[in-house]
């Protein structure tokens, strides 16, 4: 019996959501541009009344950077020169 994860999706799935990535990545973006600042405020609220879970999310924040520095700064290099070369 396969274990949990170790299964692999079968051509139609990938087809799917190969065909729909750009649909979804549009919806994302529209969705938080106008949720923006309803998610700012949130945060701000929750900062007021939890300041702990604030300073645990930044410390967070900060070992992932620290951690994965390079990879991120790889992928905004070819970002920055595909859209240079567009």
């Amino acid at each position: 019996m396969a274990e949990w994860g170790s299964h692999t999706q079968n051509s139609m799935d990938k087809s799917y959501y190969d065909r729909n990535k750009e649909a979804r990545k549009e919806y994302q973006k529209a969705y938080y541009e106008a949720k923006k600042g309803d998610l700012r405020r949130k945060r701000e609220l929750e900062a007021e009344l939890n300041p702990e879970k604030q300073e645990k999310n930044r410390n967070y924040q900060r070992n992932y950077y620290l951690t994965n520095r390079q990879k991120l700064l790889d992928r905004k290099r070819l970002r920055y020169n595909d859209a240079k070369s567009a």
